[in-house]
């Protein structure tokens, strides 16, 4: 029979299990350190017309933009996500493939290959809701004032 420490034999079990949890969950964080790591991006639908209207520059195939700096997206459509930098600037990513799913849970994950750009033919979106939309473009859009 084991030492009894005064404690109930479930305490006993509990403080077991935490502690080979706290282990297990330490011993992933160290795993998880050498991978970059999965950011959560908000979005918000698309708003009615405005003011300002944005134009999407030349398309590349090899672009990438400062993961560090996304503040938000809008899903313009199954195909398109602008993305909304801090400062202002946007920038509209072209999906290879469909991907409704994205404004489903008004949100969606990406995991950037390399720590701190998020590029065009390599990186990909998670849906909340399950799959995986590689991005196979990325352009700059830029303000379009109304005329007068």
């Amino acid at each position: 029979m084991p030492p009894h420490d005064g404690k109930p034999r479930t305490m006993r079990m509990m403080s077991r299990t935490l502690r080979f949890g706290a282990a297990l969950a330490l011993g992933l964080g160290l795993a998880q350190a050498a991978r970059p790591q999965v950011a959560a991006v908000p979005v918000r639908p698309m708003p009615p017309a405005t003011a300002e209207q944005w134009k999407a520059g030349k398309p590349s195939r090899k672009a990438c933009i400062d993961s560090s700096t996304i503040a938000g997206a809008v899903v313009v459509d199954p195909v398109t996500v602008d993305i909304v930098m801090r400062g202002g600037r946007r920038w509209r990513l072209g999906l290879a493939q469909q991907c409704p799913q994205l404004s489903y849970y008004g949100g969606f994950y990406y995991q950037p290959r390399v720590q701190g750009k998020f590029c065009a033919g390599e990186d990909r979106i998670i849906s909340r809701a399950g799959g995986a939309c590689r991005v196979s473009q990325i352009s700059e859009l830029k303000p379009v004032r109304p005329r007068p």
